[in-house]
């Protein structure tokens, strides 16, 4: 499976849009059911005890912190238990992928369309979801960067526009709801607000180029989603009053309608729903895409594009049966979603945390190493004559090994070795001890060291050395055959193997600098 690298900013954002999603439309009237007119508290104190749910996901991230999610179960736990969790994390981001496609149908067809079905509009949507899906997570971290901005600019229009509908007398009186309630809505809200961060796993830190940065963007998406989540809970209650806001299905929406200045700018609840899509589509997608890539990496298939469509399909059908009316939809979402969420989104990272420090399981194990491992050691000396030892090792395990003498002589011994990885080390030494070498290497496995030094003249290639009495060895070899050493050594006389051969210095074959 292709590996895709988004940035921390754009971690942070996607967490930032993901925590709203749909709790920007539902969780205004869940919370003020509950906790009445100190909803407003119970969200505040809901965002802080998330604090604590992040840092562990920051934590098993960092465990993991080159595997996704479903990697991780199976490493932890092993290969059965492993598989089994994975499974239950895989269906309940394939159901929760139905549910939001529902939750667009609903909402469209009561509020805006309502001779439309709602299966027009989450066919609509769906092919919105199967398409970015095909892009990849780069190209929806990207659409997501060129939506912020406009979410920004439009809640805070909102806020200004809403603002002299405030009436503060809604909020009293202050502490009066019993602590139980006020905990069972805060448990509501953190059910729907954090808990589902679990499914940025699949992506953080794997998929994100600066891990230190994702970890500040992951508390800064999360507290920046909870303070636009605590400002519509707010709103809602001080402009409907908590009564008016916990009757509603969508009271950010009715919220919306309320915006009225000076009779002139009016029915402008659009903004809302645009607000709600922008979020909607980010989480949506998230879960559709920690599905996809979650059954591609169980089942060890490696390119995941093919299950896009299928399982695009199958989270439109799961819409139009998930909920049959949008009462079941409520009484899921406060009674079974806080346990069923909590069970596989809170406790399994916990228990997975856990069993790896027991276990001292360190996702970096084994991913340490460049994508091809070489080693290489390499000595020399000069003193008068010069010897220099290079070795390599690669996967394919090819070595190499040259040596080349001088004194007062030129030798020079190379040697090539080709495979399906190939290592080429040149050297060629003079008795003036000047040494120059270069090295470079590359994740195709090609390792090329070349040494030359000059008396008088410097040559500069793979490998030459000019003396007044030129002597050059040749040996070229496959990993078939071991290769050879071979070494010359001249004092006075010229010896030239491979080559013609002549003893005046001034020999139009002494001119040229042989290659090898």
């Amino acid at each position: 499976m292709e590996k895709e690298i988004i940035s921390s900013r754009q971690f942070m954002i996607i967490t930032l849009l993901f925590s709203i999603g749909t709790a920007i439309l539902i969780l205004p009237a869940s919370v003020a059911s509950e906790a009445k007119q100190d909803a407003w508290i119970a969200a505040i104190i809901g965002v802080v005890l998330s604090l604590p749910i992040i840092k562990l996901f920051v934590a098993f991230g960092n465990t993991t912190s080159t595997l996704t999610f479903v990697e991780a179960n199976e490493k932890i736990l092993g290969r059965f238990f492993g598989k089994f969790t994975s499974i239950g994390f895989i269906l309940i981001a394939l159901l929760s992928a139905g549910e939001l496609l529902y939750f667009i149908g609903i909402f469209m067809k009561t509020e805006v369309m309502p001779e439309t079905p709602t299966i027009a509009f989450a066919f609509l949507f769906s092919i919105i979801i199967i398409y970015a899906a095909f892009l990849g997570i780069e190209v929806f971290a990207r659409s997501a960067e060129i939506l912020f901005p406009i979410f920004i600019l439009i809640f805070i229009f909102f806020v200004v526009c809403i603002s002299p509908s405030i009436k503060i007398e809604n909020l009293l009186p202050i502490m009066e709801t019993p602590k139980k309630s006020i905990f069972f809505s805060m448990i509501l809200f953190i059910s729907l607000f954090s808990f589902p961060l679990v499914i940025l796993l699949m992506i953080f830190p794997s998929a994100v180029n600066v891990q230190k940065s994702a970890q500040k963007g992951f508390y800064i998406g999360a507290i920046i989603g909870g303070i636009v989540l605590v400002t519509i809970i707010t709103l809602s209650i001080l402009v409907l009053g908590p009564a008016n806001t916990a009757s509603r299905t969508f009271p950010s929406y009715s919220l919306a309608q309320r915006i009225s200045i000076g009779n002139f700018l009016q029915r402008i609840e659009v903004i809302m729903a645009a607000m709600w899509i922008i979020s909607i589509y980010i989480r949506t997608f998230m879960y559709f895409y920690a599905s996809v890539v979650g059954i591609a990496q169980l089942f060890k298939i490696k390119n995941h594009r093919p299950l896009i469509f299928p399982l695009g399909m199958i989270i439109l059908g799961i819409s139009q049966i998930v909920h049959p009316n949008i009462i079941h939809s409520d009484i899921y979402n406060r009674d079974i979603w806080p346990i069923f969420s909590f069970v596989v989104m809170v406790f399994l990272p916990l228990v997975l945390l856990i069993v790896a420090k027991i276990r001292k399981i360190n996702g970096n194990q084994g991913n340490n190493t460049k994508s091809n491992c070489s080693t290489q050691n390499e000595s020399g000396s000069n003193n008068g004559n010069a010897t220099q030892g290079a070795d390599s090792n690669n996967n394919d395990n090819s070595s190499q090994s040259n040596s080349s003498n001088n004194a007062g002589n030129t030798t020079q011994n190379a040697s090539n070795s080709s495979n399906v990885n190939s290592t080429q080390s040149d050297t060629s030494n003079n008795s003036r001890n000047a040494t120059q070498g270069e090295s470079s290497s590359n994740n195709d496995i090609s390792t090329q060291s070349d040494t030359s030094n000059n008396s008088g003249n410097a040559s500069q290639g793979e490998s030459s050395s000019n003396n007044d009495n030129p002597t050059q060895s040749d040996n070229s070899s496959n990993n078939d055959n071991p290769s050879p050493s071979k070494s010359d050594y001249a004092s006075s006389n010229t010896t030239q193997n491979d080559s013609d051969t002549g003893n005046t210095p001034n020999s139009d074959k002494n001119k040229e600098s042989p290659e090898s």
